[in-house]
């Protein structure tokens, strides 16, 4: 949903479909504390490779049913420990965890009684009343187990990576952004604020799509582990560039399939949300350095963080005018809000619908070399 008011900040121009948080010039609020920030970003350690693995995989009291429905293909894992049992149902908007208590589920007199326990309705109808009324098919071969384990291993996120770009005063369009090679000593101490410069050569860590090899996407990278989470940086000035190109595509090739991105802009020109023209690219945030006469010898910078509509809201808070420090607070806000980012940008209608369709070829795949 557009509104009018959306993006009319003092550093950035106002565009139709994007949404602006922070930015204003108007007002100099210098924000010191990490009030209000949101601690509950990625724990990669919780995934679902790890949860059926260890509840299902490696239990002896586990059942498997899959429904190939066109539209809506789900698979179904059980496992009884004790008196409960664990739930993961797979469709093509994610997967959902659950338990019942093995009291739930309805086993009739007869079956009762000669000790054959309950239909495979009943368990499903316990797992929830929508999946009781789907025809689903239990498949018994191992196999199976082991390709939702594998679905399971492809989708898990290893770390994540953000691109940055430099933009020096003045400069509005892509093609310029893209072709810079010298950078400021204000943006070189941004980068080491924000982590390591690594030899790329030879990595044996998160990469980000970045050549370890050969050197064909540069010689350094930037990288940190914040919250034991790998991140691995784009950026403009450290990949490759080429005189005669003058979109530098080997540059937009990685930071274009970024879903954040940094813009570092000096000077006093507006940023316009439409510069960097990439369908995948959602978030943006803008960081400009700026002077506070209050304390001189300080180094500030002022944030603004630009979302295209679709992406939801997410925190933590940025108000207009506000303005950061240079400071382990702002360090720990900016990842905050960096990590939050990608996670909305993964609820976006583009990117959601990508993952939808991923997760039902990969679903289809196994119910049709199974079921």
């Amino acid at each position: 949903e557009e509104s009018k008011d959306d993006g009319e900040t003092g550093i950035v121009a106002f565009a139709p479909g994007y949404r602006v948080e922070g930015g204003g010039e108007d007002s100099f609020l210098v924000r010191e504390d990490d009030d209000g920030v949101i601690t509950q970003v990625f724990d990669l350690k919780d995934n679902d490779y790890e949860y059926f693995k260890l509840n299902f995989i490696e239990k002896e009291n586990n059942r498997t049913f899959i429904s190939t429905e066109a539209d809506d293909p789900t698979a179904v894992s059980l496992s009884k420990v004790d008196d409960t049992f664990n739930v993961l149902v797979r469709t093509k908007h994610g997967n959902e965890r659950s338990t019942f208590p093995e009291a739930d589920v309805q086993v009739g007199f007869f079956r009762r009684m000669f000790g054959f326990g309950p239909t495979q309705s009943s368990l499903l109808r316990a797992v929830s009343p929508a999946i009781g009324q789907r025809a689903f098919r239990e498949i018994r071969d191992q196999g199976c187990m082991e390709a939702l384990l594998r679905m399971e291993e492809r989708q898990l996120i290893k770390g994540f990576k953000f691109g940055i770009l430099y933009a020096e005063p003045g400069q509005t369009k892509e093609d310029e952004i893209f072709s810079n090679v010298e950078v400021s000593p204000a943006f070189d101490d941004f980068l080491e604020f924000l982590g390591d410069k690594v030899e790329l050569t030879g990595w044996e860590n998160f990469r980000g799509g970045l050549d370890v090899k050969s050197e064909s996407t540069g010689t350094h990278g930037l990288y940190t582990r914040w919250r034991d989470l790998e991140i691995m940086y784009h950026v403009s000035t450290l990949l490759p560039y080429h005189a005669q190109d003058k979109q530098q595509l080997e540059r937009k090739r990685h930071i274009g399939n970024d879903l954040v991105i940094i813009v570092w802009q000096e000077g006093d020109t507006p940023y316009r949300p439409s510069t960097i023209s990439s369908r995948q690219v959602h978030v943006v945030f803008l960081v400009k350095p700026v002077n506070n006469p209050d304390d001189p010898e300080g180094t500030y910078y002022r944030l603004a963080v630009i979302s295209r509509n679709g992406v939801p809201p997410f925190g933590p808070a940025l108000e207009a005018g506000a303005v950061f420090k240079k400071s382990d607070d702002f360090r720990e806000y900016l990842y905050t809000k960096l990590l939050n980012a990608e996670q909305a940008c993964y609820k976006a209608p583009m990117i959601d619908g990508k993952l939808n369709r991923t997760r039902t070829l990969l679903l289809h795949d196994i119910g049709d070399s199974y079921a």
